[in-house]
């Protein structure tokens, strides 16, 4: 029996070597692996990083760029408001001169726009009352110094207009409103506006 248990106890010696050895390889193999898989995963983790670092850079410059285009649509659209309300300030401070300059005016552009002699002359409401029957006898006094036909008269309807003159002939209507006459102007002018305004 004395044999057989030695060679028990050998086998079983044996398969402990054998185990522990085992155990040893699968140890140093699973250690390999984690260091394998440590810096893949450190690779892995840094080229993550450097992508998201690269896509955050590269949003920040879109998102930066579409600010400052915004910003300058913003400043353009300002600075047009403005260019518009120094027209209309013209407009208003045109339609707001003293009569002496006022009818005058009125009166040279009724004659420069009348054909025949005999249209109508609208004014505003505010216009009508005040300046009217000056505006069309000093348009009138024009055209006879002219050696044409004088019989301009004030049209009993007014117009919505802020200042200046409607000359009526038959359907035809030559606007000499202060905001048409402005307008006119303003493809002319609004480079020199916007410079004193700006610069």
């Amino acid at each position: 029996m004395n044999g057989i248990q030695k060679i028990i106890d050998r086998i079983e010696a044996d398969a402990a070597a054998e185990r522990a050895q085992i155990a040893a390889e699968a140890e140093a193999r699973c250690a390999a692996i984690g260091t394998s898989y440590a810096k893949a995963a450190q690779a892995e983790y840094q080229k993550i990083t450097a992508d998201g670092e690269k896509t955050a850079s590269q949003r920040l410059e879109r998102l930066a760029g579409a600010a400052a285009t915004e910003a300058k649509k913003q400043i353009l659209a300002a600075k047009q408001e403005m260019v518009q309300a120094a027209f209309d300030h013209a407009a208003r401070l045109l339609s707001e001169l003293p009569d002496d300059l006022y009818i005058p005016l009125l009166a040279g552009l009724a004659f420069r726009a009348s054909r025949t002699g005999t249209e109508l002359l609208a004014f505003s409401a505010r216009d009508a009352s005040r300046v009217g029957e000056a505006v069309k006898d000093a348009a009138n006094a024009l055209l006879r110094e002219a050696g044409k036909t004088a019989d301009l008269r004030v049209s009993p309807d007014t117009r919505p207009i802020r200042g200046g003159v409607i000359v009526i002939s038959g359907s035809i209507e030559t606007n000499c409103s202060m905001d048409s006459l402005v307008s006119m102007q303003r493809s002319v002018l609004s480079g020199k506006v916007a410079e004193k305004l700006f610069s």
